[in-house]
């Protein structure tokens, strides 16, 4: 730490003149390194230390105190200066002019000119950092037992809303549920990774698969949980499912909720400031800290009135009020590179706090944590309360218990279609999505039994015998007689080639020697297919026209009858 001694070194003697009249302190000499050894011996004086205290004025005290009770006696200067101001640079000539030490034009003068605070840079591998601070042979000496200010931070305090809202938006666990559609849609095809994301045309081709959105905030989120699960991961550019899905699909819905909630808490991967509507970061314009915003929200949400209804903007507002800078690494609002989505403009400056910062908070909660099942919604969004998922991951209740019920088995229609309750086995579907044809996302998930299907199956190395075994565990042994049979002739066959109708052009003549002359005729056989009998044989596709200008140039009647 920098002490007394050490910062009046690189004072000039005129401002250390200055501060050693407002100590009452004599310093007799001209020669800057001997008077600021003199004036730090003098300033290390408990009594003179209080009297310099008592002349404070409230506002001064509350800066002095804000500095001296932040950790180490020190805080980023970026913060400081947004709080009681900033200090001039003026060098002797100007500060002769001016007198700031007599009519400082905000706290930070005030303290400065008295000697109470110092500030100075930490150099880190991202750059330069400046800070405020109290030294600490000073900062030792503070009587803060005697302020009036009261530096404890208030808990903040949301008050409880009395209506009914309307336009209720009930937190969903569906994002269980498209995760388990997303790694079975990445099990049977090629997904090439895209900045660990997907690419539009995935989005695209994911979207019917969905029973939630198939925005890029939550298929981002989708993808990063996964990904920081070990659920996925990428080999070559593309992303495979790993073993450990099975763990996850397995457990219980309530299991899996808890998993991905303090999986997003933790999140190196997601950044939620990335995907705040209305907001376009610029690439490595933002070094904001996602996992502290995320445990900012978490600890002021300890607050809300845990089972009711509250407004969204009043804990903005609380926060806004207690803690600004929860995401903003040094304090900074100046050097971000975040513009206005729509007009373009960039945002800084304190003044763009509701609209990058609040908005993050806004995003967080009405956003993030109700698609995790977290927070209800009502009014727009304009009220929140925590659901018994969001009450738990706040501290306030238990987490919910998997519930120990049955789960609904697979249901096999004649026809092949394999319908799958939401509550089933996510597991079980994941395995379905693997051999059958994907129809249509909701309760029930609907997949059907067809050649699609058991190609992709064969691709995999699934072979119909394993189909039917499966199936008949996920059933409790219904499945249905024609659904055997076919599994069991697939099986037999060897070959998924599917039984097709076709049309086609017959040539058809009065006698089989007549057909004979024209199958031996190069002009004509050209044009002709497999013999259909001893007076007919099929004609090429698209050959009906020339070959009846072949036959009328060998002089023979045609007539066409299709």
């Amino acid at each position: 730490m920098i002490d007394l001694t050490r910062v009046f070194a690189d004072y000039d003697i005129e401002l250390l003149h200055i501060i050693a009249a407002r100590w009452d302190v004599e310093l007799n000499t001209k020669e800057p390194k001997e008077a600021a050894a003199r004036l730090a011996d003098a300033m290390k004086d408990s009594a003179r230390v209080a009297d310099v205290w008592s002349r404070l004025d409230e506002d001064q005290r509350q800066a002095l105190q804000t500095v001296a009770g932040s950790s180490g006696g020190r805080m980023q200067s970026a913060i400081f200066k947004r709080l009681f101001g900033e200090v001039r640079v003026m060098g002797p000539d100007r500060r002769e002019r001016e007198k700031p030490h007599l009519d400082p034009a905000n706290a930070a003068e005030a303290l400065y000119y008295r000697g109470l605070i110092a500030s100075a840079l930490d150099k880190t591998a991202k750059g330069a950092s400046a800070y405020t601070f109290v030294p600490p042979d000073l900062l030792a000496l503070l009587p803060t037992n005697k302020t009036g200010y009261d530096t404890s931070t208030p808990a903040p305090s949301v008050p409880v809303v009395e209506i009914q809202p309307e336009n209720i938006r009930q937190a969903d666990t569906a994002l269980v549920d498209d995760l388990t559609s997303f790694l079975a849609y990445c099990q049977v095809n090629t997904v090439a990774l895209a900045d660990r994301s997907v690419s539009p045309e995935v989005q695209k081709a994911l979207k019917p698969h969905l029973i939630g959105t198939a925005s890029g905030a939550r298929l981002a989120l989708m993808v990063a949980l996964g990904y920081d699960l070990g659920l996925i991961a990428e080999t070559d550019g593309v992303w495979h499912p790993q073993p450990t899905t099975r763990r996850f699909m397995e457990a219980r819905r309530a299991h899996q909720v808890h998993v991905l909630a303090e999986s997003w808490l933790r999140s190196p991967t997601y950044n939620d400031l990335w995907y705040v509507p209305g907001l376009k970061v610029e690439p490595g314009g933002a070094e904001n800290d996602p996992l502290a915003a995320r445990q900012t929200v978490i600890t002021y949400l300890q607050t809300v009135p845990p089972d009711r209804w509250w407004p969204l903007d009043a804990l903005i507002a609380e926060v806004k009020e207690e803690e600004p800078d929860y995401q903003r690494i040094n304090g900074d609002y100046e050097s971000w590179y975040v513009r206005d989505a729509t007009t373009g403009n960039y945002l800084k400056g304190f003044e763009s706090w509701d609209r990058v910062d609040g908005a993050l908070l806004r995003f967080i909660i009405s956003g993030v944590m109700n698609g995790l099942g977290l927070v209800d919604t009502a009014q727009n969004g304009t009220l929140c309360r925590l659901t018994a998922y969001g009450r738990a991951l706040v501290g306030a209740a238990e987490w919910p218990q998997p519930r120990e019920e049955q789960q609904p088995k697979l249901n096999i229609l004649q026809d092949g279609s394999i319908e799958i309750p939401r509550a089933a086995s996510r597991y079980e579907r994941f395995q379905v999505a693997r051999f059958a044809e994907w129809v249509k996302a909701g309760d029930p998930f609907v997949y059907k039994l067809s050649m699609v299907g058991m190609g992709q199956a064969a691709r995999q190395s699934i072979q119909p015998g394993q189909v039917l075994a499966f199936l008949n565990r996920a059933t409790d042994e219904n499945v249905p007689e024609a659904v055997m049979r076919l599994l069991e002739a697939w099986g037999a066959g060897g070959s998924y080639s599917p039984i097709t109708i076709e049309q086609m052009t017959v040539l058809r003549v009065p006698t089989a020697e007549l057909l004979d002359t024209i199958q031996r005729t190069p002009e004509l056989r050209r044009y002709l297919g497999a013999e259909l009998g001893p007076t007919a044989v099929a004609v090429r596709a698209d050959q009906a026209d020339q070959l009846m200008d072949a036959l009328r140039a060998q002089g023979l009647l045609v007539e066409r009858d299709i």
